[in-house]
């Protein structure tokens, strides 16, 4: 398989060999194809990804934007796990990476960048938070209307808005007295998470960090919003002994 010349750490790209290997992936999701191709998935798929969010890692952080990418791990596993599955196929037919401002506090916000021949994009938020933080949030909703709606028209002006994937059907117990307040939609959502879709030349090409990062910024103002709810909690739950790590 001819290699494809990488620019600088500072901006690579995701090849399209890779692109290939996890399309023939897809249709060869089985250990034996894949324990005599490791080397070409390590190469083409693994670590031109490790590059990528270790570069815009970096750029966040010129930006004076603290986000970071796992120190040993920055790629996540391809191997799927299956223990509790119906679905045996032992391997991700995508590749994906997360940054944060630390692993080894308890936050639940960050960035996962996703990348499939079926379909990629970066997202960028809270996803399923536990459920004191999601009280959190919908307090802080409550107490500071004004700020959130400040911070909501931000990402709107920047192109971005609240995924409608993960919102209740009914007001979450406790907060029906909302139910006809302009907050009630809000207060329904299970997740903070805003995204973009990467069309195949945003990643296989030169301006593939530039396209993450300017996402990137455009989500920063609901990263710090929600980072800003877990410093207010932290204390009561090292009061209580919450182990704290995600």
């Amino acid at each position: 398989m001819a290699v494809r010349r990488q620019p600088a750490l500072e901006t690579p790209w995701f090849p399209q060999e890779g692109v290939r290997f996890l399309r023939a992936l897809k249709q060869n999701n089985d250990r034996e194809w894949f324990r005599e191709r490791k080397d070409d998935y390590e190469k083409f798929v693994e670590e031109p990804m490790k590059q990528i969010i270790l570069a815009v890692a970096v750029e966040c952080r010129a930006r004076s934007f603290p986000l970071f990418a796992k120190d040993k791990k920055p790629v996540m596993r391809v191997y799927r796990d299956i223990r509790f599955s119906k679905d045996k196929r032992p391997f991700k037919t995508h590749v994906s990476a997360e940054l944060r401002r630390s692993f080894n506090e308890t936050s639940w916000g960050g960035v996962y960048l996703h990348i499939s021949p079926d379909e990629s994009f970066v997202a960028s938020g809270f996803w399923e938070p536990e459920r004191s933080t999601l009280l959190a949030w919908r307090e802080k909703i409550i107490q500071d209307s004004s700020g959130f709606d400040k911070m909501h028209r931000t990402l709107v002006k920047g192109g971005l808005d609240f995924s409608s994937e993960y919102v209740l059907s009914a007001m979450p117990r406790g907060f029906a007295n909302y139910s006809d307040s302009p907050l009630a939609r809000w207060l329904k959502l299970t997740s903070f998470v805003v995204s973009r879709r990467l069309q195949p030349a945003d990643y296989t090409g030169p301006s593939c960090v530039n396209e993450i990062v300017s996402f990137i910024i455009a989500s920063r103002p609901l990263l710090e919003f929600g980072w800003r709810i877990e410093a207010a909690k932290a204390p009561a739950k090292t009061a209580a002994g919450v182990n704290d790590f995600f």
